[in-house]
């Protein structure tokens, strides 16, 4: 309280030799007191610990930020202290948006109602702060000098946020679930993959706020799906080597974020014992007709091109996966993704290019070709997908992945979206990707290209999907790295997500968060995280040269905010 009182002071210019006035009670020391009792934090003994962590060393990064703030508000002008004044409102102001969403998810989930959110609420805006800071009249040599004033508010913010958000991981790793690694390994071993994956199921509709029948209903789906190899025991090591996810799991979660409702997706691989890319193949195509039959999904595209895709390339790695996903108004959407890469490599362009003539998307091939896999083989059609609801407007998917691309690569092909905004996709790799010269990572940096029947002249949206874990040290180097472009909103949505699927500390390895992806679609972005189970292990952590977070140096930074 004193340092905040002090730091006040040092903005209003208090003339230290003008007699003090009696101290005033803080207005927020009531609602305080009142939030202690209602966590049940206002015992003696929890209280004297209270006060030990607030001046304890966990604090002193803090409270040294507050005298660096003291010391800059004392040194400077009265026009610079005003800028320095409108600045730290600003941080004020997003803090106090995010203390907010924690207070409702934290009343949502225990029901106990806290007051003094609502009390810095109610004296945000107090007299100190209604001065008029908006229409400050800066002569150009003084441009530079605020600007620099301003970026150090947002860095000194930033050393807090990033020291609080390190203690409470390090609080998280201390938890239960952790303690006991190999006694998870033994218990995920011990599973029924119909067993483990409604539990992974579970857990992350939990996290993402899912009813229990929007939870049934996918568990459902991923049961039917499942069924070929459901029965079978996770066991130590997968038996085929799966490319859903590193550690070769057959099904991946993802979350896709877009609004005030998650969506929750799987892909998985049909398999069964033993699996080879034939009988994975053979078994997607029953798949196939067990939807068609249970949930009438229309066949008819996926016929039209069957031949083309029939595996004949032993080296390639998946012939048919399929995906489902639990849209926000209850409907269930089922998509198949097929292999180019099919009769080789040299064969995957003649085989999506006769493909999309087939389905009557001629004039998307030349699309692709002459923008986005304008560098010739560096440019590689990776996943052909169609959607199987039997809509009267059908649309297709191509994946293309961008070998060593630079970041001038991918701008330029995203640019050709319908809807774009200048620099984004630049900023999303950076962000999650580093500000490297070229991405050269073993995953390679994708972007997925949707067109429909309609209009197959130009696709109607472009996804940017980055392979995180091939550029984040660990997960929880890769959180804090998407944390840079996701809307603050969205943080505990995607940080429950995360803790509900991690059976280890987030530090403990890397590729928790396999992928990250973005578009904007109808005015709006969507950001979806693809999130793996890690049934047969973890990968190593890494050590980079760097911890720096790339925060995106765009115009607009709204371009990453998801809309209410």
């Amino acid at each position: 309280m004193s340092g905040s009182s002090e730091l006040a002071d040092s903005f209003l210019e208090t003339d230290e030799s003008t007699p003090e006035e009696p101290a005033t009670e803080s207005p927020h020391w009531g609602p305080f007191l009142k939030d202690l009792q209602v966590l049940d934090l206002h015992s003696v003994s929890d209280f004297n610990a209270m006060l030990k962590l607030l001046w304890g060393d966990d604090c002193a990064p803090v409270r040294e930020v507050l005298y660096d703030f003291i010391s800059l508000a004392r040194s400077a002008t009265p026009l610079r202290r005003q800028i320095l004044m409108m600045a730290l409102k600003s941080v004020g102001q997003v803090s106090l948006m995010a203390l907010e969403q924690v207070s409702r998810e934290f009343e949502a989930s225990t029901r106990k109602h806290l007051v003094c959110i609502e009390s810095l609420r109610a004296h945000v805006d107090t007299e100190h702060w209604k001065e008029s800071t908006n229409e400050l009249d800066l002569m150009p040599d003084l441009e530079a000098e605020a600007l620099a004033d301003i970026e150090t508010v947002f860095s000194l913010a930033y050393e807090v946020t990033d020291h609080m958000l390190e203690y409470v991981m390090r609080w998280f790793a201390g938890q239960d679930k952790s303690s006991q690694p190999m006694a998870m390994a033994d218990w995920v071993a011990s599973q029924t993959f119909q067993e483990f994956g409604n539990s992974r199921i579970e857990a992350l509709c939990k996290a993402a706020g899912f009813t229990s029948v929007d939870t049934q209903k996918v568990q459902r789906y991923f049961t039917f799906m499942s069924e070929s190899w459901s029965t079978r025991r996770v066991g130590d090591e997968s038996p085929w080597k799966s490319d859903i996810s590193d550690d070769h799991t057959p099904f991946e979660l993802s979350i896709a974020l877009e609004g005030s409702r998650p969506e929750i997706r799987f892909l998985i691989e049909a398999q069964n014992n033993p699996t080879t890319l034939q009988t994975s193949w053979d078994d997607g195509v029953a798949l196939n007709e067990r939807l068609n039959k249970e949930f009438g999904l229309s066949l008819d595209h996926f016929y039209r091109v069957k031949d083309l895709f029939e595996p004949k390339n032993p080296d390639m790695r998946f012939s048919l996966w399929h995906a489902f996903c639990l849209k926000p108004d209850g409907r269930a959407e089922v998509k198949v993704y097929l292999n180019p890469q099919a009769r080789g490599p040299e064969h995957a362009n003649a085989i999506v290019e006769e493909a999309l003539h087939r389905l009557g998307f001629a004039n998307a091939w030349r699309f692709l070709t002459q923008v986005v896999m304008r560098r010739g083989v560096q440019d590689q059609v990776l996943y052909f997908s169609l959607d199987m609801g039997g809509q009267a407007v059908s649309r297709v998917k191509i994946y293309v992945a961008h070998r060593d691309a630079t970041p001038e690569d991918i701008e330029f092909a995203m640019s050709h979206a319908k809807e774009y905004s200048e620099g984004e996709a630049r900023a999303f790799c950076e962000a999650i990707q580093g500000d490297d010269d070229r991405f050269s990572a073993q995953r390679s940096t994708l972007t997925c290209w949707a067109f429909t029947s309609d209009d197959d002249a130009r696709p109607y949206s472009a996804t940017l999907h980055c392979p995180i874990r091939c550029y984040a040290d660990n997960d929880r180097d890769a959180l804090r790295r998407v944390r840079a472009v996701l809307d603050p909103r969205s943080h505990a949505v995607l940080d429950r997500c995360v803790w509900a699927l991690a059976n280890r500390p987030l530090e403990a390895g890397v590729g928790l968060i396999q992928w990250a992806s973005m578009r904007r679609e109808g005015g709006k972005v969507r950001a979806t995280f693809y999130l793996a189970t890690e049934a047969y292990g973890t990968v190593a952590p890494r050590k980079s040269a760097s911890h720096r977070v790339h925060v995106p140096d765009v115009l607009n930074a709204e371009i990453f905010q998801l809309s209410a």
